[in-house]
């Protein structure tokens, strides 16, 4: 194992976003690994039993959350690590597990995610733009994408929803703190500015960059996610309210 998944800097990030190391829970009540999302008939199976253990009142409502989930599982923390630490964390489907807990006692009744097997990538010097290319790359165009294809078909909702699902998730690991040091602070303008506007169709596995249309310039012209949803991720056909950025509000 590589060092930096013992260091304290990774037990923080992985704690923030429900994510652990090593094998799926033996008291797990379901896990699947995310490789069998990129087979549409697995996909659709596990879409209509996930609909029915959140409540959702369909599968677009559940394809939508399940979307959300897994880039707040996934996403979210391969980009902290990118961003905060200067380490890729390169992990292919086949070693993402999602697994479901009893709920109660588990907190939710939404998936957690443990991976299997990672590997850790540090910039070379004066190399870190291409290195950071390929960190999005990975995540996206060899994992993500190909996964929110499938459940955008088996939901039969729009991948638009789908990827600002992911942006509402992404964008506040970029959020701007001053208590961190300049150098830190800078990367984390440069970074999520590439993600959302430099970064090519290609390293998401897109025509064109996804992110680009869910977010905005804030005061300092630096760039974040919008403060209102341009789609609506449903959330509200299943709860008694609406999300906090939701368009129909």
């Amino acid at each position: 194992m590589d060092l930096f998944l013992s260091t304290d800097a990774w037990k923080e990030i992985s704690s923030d976003y429900s994510l652990t190391m090593g094998e799926v829970p033996p008291e797990g009540i379901k896990a699947l690994a995310l490789s069998e999302l990129l087979d549409e008939e697995h996909c659709r199976a596990y879409v209509q039993w996930f609909m029915g253990h959140i409540g959702s009142p369909n599968s677009s409502v559940a394809s939508s959350m399940l979307a959300k989930r897994v880039a707040y599982l996934l996403a979210a923390p391969v980009l902290s690590a990118m961003t905060y630490c200067n380490k890729g964390i390169r992990v292919g489907p086949e070693h993402c597990y999602l697994f479901h807990l009893k709920a109660p006692p588990a907190p939710t009744a939404f998936p957690f995610m443990t991976l299997s097997s990672v590997q850790v990538t540090t910039p070379e010097a004066q190399n870190r733009e291409t290195w950071r290319a390929g960190v999005v790359q990975q995540l996206f165009a060899d994992c993500l994408t190909p996964i929110m294809k499938n459940l955008a078909a088996v939901g039969s909702v729009s991948m638009a929803t789908l990827w600002e699902n992911v942006t509402v998730r992404i964008a506040p690991v970029y959020s701007d703190d001053e208590e961190l040091d300049e150098e830190v602070r800078q990367r984390i303008r440069e970074d999520f500015f590439f993600i959302a506007m430099d970064a090519s169709g290609e390293q998401f596995g897109t025509r064109k960059n996804p992110i680009t249309a869910f977010t905005e310039k804030d005061n300092n012209c630096g760039i974040m996610g919008r403060s209102k949803r341009r789609t609506c991720c449903l959330y509200y056909q299943m709860a008694p309210e609406y999300c906090l950025k939701c368009s129909k509000v």
